[in-house]
């Protein structure tokens, strides 16, 4: 049931944030008969495994994954690995095997890897198990306020958006500390010094051929100075392109190039990105730059930390998961949502 904010909701647990972490521990809580309400600023679930839709000549929508591309089992916790089976079994995932390689590799230097996708894109996943939970979608929490041992959420304008007896920050590491700075100082929440502060920054951009490239690999990844990786999007199940595209190319940038561009426009980057490739690998063929997206906040820049894959604090009812908590990546999300679901519940 989606909601809208003219209103003050109440809920057992808020939950700010509806990427991947924040959607999987609604949906744990959900089951437990725990009234939840997942607050996102952006206009829909899936966080940094949205997609674009891209509308081409003959009307048709065609969806493009613009971040996290997939899921693998082998990093996944005993529990979430019987989750991963149990949505791929119900079609939520789905077994994405492709040739993978370097950039400063030779050609024939591709190996072939297995992992979960979502189908028909990434997002998928973020709807289905966020069905039955109640969202507050274009609401960004501004700040924080404890009143008789209940939290209170309020928008940019000091609008309160929701009432709730717990709350789950899943915000990058920035966003996090800077709501639970608004607090104050009688209300101080004291996160580990081992947790990182940084998040790292990315572009990406999706480019069309009109002529398939007959490449050596579907996955190209590490050993270019621009770009991070190159993903052929019509090797994942499903997301065959509408014509005239023969290929879609999605391109991701290194995180160092893209702290160098200074936050230049996306499109901007998008064209050096696709020259880049196209450089690369002796491409003559003019590519369509169908979208372009800048994570400013892609990845968090690592520290080293042997504790939890998530904070909770038992006195204010309030914790953190995400994947700068789980070890980074999608599955690291899940596992820290998965860990803070487990101390929730006890």
């Amino acid at each position: 049931m989606h909601k809208t904010n003219a209103e003050i909701a109440t809920a057992q647990v808020a939950i700010i944030g509806a990427g991947t972490a924040g959607c999987l521990i609604a949906n744990l809580l959900n089951k437990d008969g725990v009234k939840c309400l997942l607050l996102e600023k952006s206009r829909g679930v899936g966080g940094r495994c949205s997609r674009r839709r891209i509308h081409t000549d003959d009307s048709t929508n065609y969806a493009i994954d613009l971040g996290g591309s997939d899921f693998f089992p082998a990093q996944a916790t005993n529990r979430l690995k019987k989750m991963l089976n149990y949505w791929n079994s119900e079609g939520y995932l789905s077994k994405w095997v492709r040739r993978v390689s370097r950039f400063d590799k030779r050609s024939d230097a591709s190996e072939t890897v297995t992992s979960l996708c979502g189908t028909p894109s990434m997002n998928t996943w973020h709807s289905m198990v966020t069905g039955n939970i109640n969202l507050l979608t274009q609401s960004r929490v501004a700040n924080l306020k404890r009143i008789d041992d209940y939290w209170h959420l309020f928008d940019d304008n000091n609008q309160a958006i929701v009432v709730a007896k717990k709350l789950v920050i899943t915000a990058p590491p920035e966003q996090t500390r800077d709501l639970l700075n608004t607090l104050g100082a009688l209300t101080s929440v004291h996160l580990p010094d081992t947790l990182p502060h940084e998040s790292l920054p990315q572009y990406v951009c999706a480019i069309s051929f009109d002529t398939p490239l007959h490449m050596d690999a579907d996955v190209y990844q590490i050993g270019h100075a621009l770009l991070h990786s190159a993903v052929l999007e019509d090797s994942k199940p499903g997301r065959a392109p509408p014509t005239p595209m023969q290929q879609v190319w999605v391109l991701h940038s290194t995180y160092e190039w893209a702290q160098q561009q200074n936050h230049v426009d996306s499109h901007t980057a998008a064209v050096e990105l696709a020259q880049a490739f196209c450089q690369h690998f002796s491409i003559d063929i003019k590519p369509t730059i169908l979208t372009s997206h800048y994570w400013r906040m892609a990845k968090y820049n690592p520290t080293p930390n042997d504790k939890d894959s998530y904070f909770w604090d038992e006195q204010l009812n309030m914790g953190c998961c995400g994947d700068w908590l789980g070890g980074g990546g999608t599955v690291g999300a899940l596992n820290s949502a998965v860990a803070l679901h487990e101390v929730m519940i006890r």
